[in-house]
């Protein structure tokens, strides 16, 4: 028996998108200055190199670039669409790339049903929640129709977020330091200014308890620092 969305994840061999849809507008707003022809991690010299990856791999998906890098026409007009028509551009793609989701929204398919979907793709528990808020979130800032049962669901995939994300209380017992507290390191480093002035930067900070979005701010500041440390050095 055939699946009526084998056709659609046949085309799509890698996994959804998982990135943050705010990350994602951000990489498509990097090119209003000028759309290179092949993209590259490079390109996006701001992101963490995880997020650079995935990145990639998000346009490849959605078929704004191949497999090379080589930019798409659908990027082309992505790019080069402002405000509402960009909007138009990226609903035309969502509907395009993510048809099999589609397909369910029109049935008022559950939710779950919807998660069952994007695990046939391959995906793994750990990613899949991203997967889902990425579809979700194109979904409501494109206008495309969703199918009202997911629209609870998706409140309660934010309100679960937004609980993970939450920093664990540390508990001390007679000042003695919790393992937490031990993991937690204290670094400073200070650069000179090209023109004058002096930039310190300094890090306390539990990255086991970091969520996504935190890990990936806090590398990519770190990677500009230091980008910004060895290009002086290199004068």
């Amino acid at each position: 028996m055939v699946n009526m969305y084998d056709e659609n994840k046949t085309e799509h061999a890698r996994a959804p998108v998982y990135i943050p849809f705010k990350t994602f507008l951000t990489a498509v707003e990097t090119f209003e200055q000028g759309l290179p022809p092949t993209l590259d991690r490079s390109v996006w010299p701001s992101f963490s190199g995880g997020t650079q990856s995935q990145t990639l791999g998000a346009f490849k998906f959605l078929g704004l670039i191949d497999e090379a890098g080589k930019v798409k026409e659908p990027l082309e007009r992505l790019v080069d669409a402002k405000g509402n028509e960009r909007k138009g551009v990226l609903r035309e793609i969502i509907e395009n790339q993510y048809a099999g989701a589609i397909q369910l929204a029109e049935q008022n398919a559950s939710f779950q049903r919807l998660q069952e979907y994007f695990r046939e793709y391959g995906v793994q528990a750990g990613t899949l929640e991203r997967v889902v808020r990425f579809f979700l979130d194109a979904c409501e800032y494109t206008g495309v129709r969703c199918s009202p049962l997911w629209s609870k669901a998706k409140k309660t995939l934010r309100r679960t977020h937004k609980k993970d994300e939450a920093p664990s209380k540390v508990k001390t017992i007679k000042g003695k330091p919790t393992k937490s507290e031990r993991e937690t390191k204290f670094q400073v480093r200070t650069m000179q200014l090209q023109s004058g002035g002096t930039l310190s930067l300094s890090l306390s900070v539990d990255l086991m308890v970091l969520s996504q979005e935190d890990r990936e701010w806090l590398f990519t500041l770190i990677d500009q620092f230091n980008a910004y440390g060895q290009a002086k050095d290199k004068e």
